[in-house]
């Protein structure tokens, strides 16, 4: 019995056999092309939302409440040909442009100061703790009040919506340098700017970032 059960079972072999398989690869169809493109589907996307809101202002027919899209086109193209929208767009980027350049000044001499002293670490959390949880849109009224009805009281509130997030987020990424990167750079004896611009600022730079892009 035991050399009936250890008798080799014969082998066999089989043709594996083609039929009833279907095609592992076929070409895409001029739909399923179209379908797979990000871009065509935002674009009909768009062209589907601009339809809708033609349908709907016509509907309405208040041109003062819901203009209709091909009138707003209109107007937007109007203003692009003759200059205004232009003009008013350079304007309001130097305005921004001036405010992000003070926000950043006053953010550079606190963490400056903040990281040169104790007492201005401290001065730099609380005014951080006070002004930063402002909304910045919060201080126009005073700022018009303060500064007049001009690009002053819009600077001042730019420069508020700068100030903190940036200072804030220098101070701390000063404060998270490598303790090795420090001591590397008290044994070369680096001065105190060379200090803040070869050690700081380099291990810094990701919450740098992060500030300024807050900030913006």
């Amino acid at each position: 019995m035991l050399d009936t059960m250890m008798q080799t079972r014969p082998e066999r072999f089989l043709t594996p056999s083609t039929s009833g398989y279907g095609v592992v690869e076929q070409p895409l169809s001029a739909w399923e092309k179209l379908s797979g493109n990000g871009a065509v589907r935002k674009a009909v996307l768009l062209v589907v939302l601009a339809v809708v809101w033609e349908i709907y202002a016509r509907w309405l027919n208040n041109s003062l409440v819901f203009p209709t899209f091909t009138a707003t086109m209109a107007a937007l193209w109007q203003g692009v040909v003759s200059g205004r929208i232009p003009t008013a767009a350079a304007a309001s980027l130097k305005v921004l442009l001036q405010g992000y350049a003070l926000g950043l000044i006053f953010a550079g001499l606190l963490t400056a100061l903040a990281s040169a002293t104790r007492i201005g670490a401290d001065l730099l959390e609380t005014l951080t703790s006070m002004f930063n949880p402002l909304p910045s849109i919060a201080l126009l009224p005073l700022a018009m009040i303060w500064f007049g009805f001009g690009d002053g009281s819009i600077i001042f509130v730019l420069v508020h919506a700068v100030l903190w997030a940036v200072a804030l987020n220098t101070h701390s990424g000063f404060r998270g340098v490598s303790p090795t990167w420090r001591m590397v750079g008290r044994n070369y004896g680096l001065s105190q700017p060379a200090y803040v611009f070869r050690i700081l600022i380099p291990g810094a730079f990701p919450s740098i970032l992060t500030g300024l892009k807050i900030g913006w």
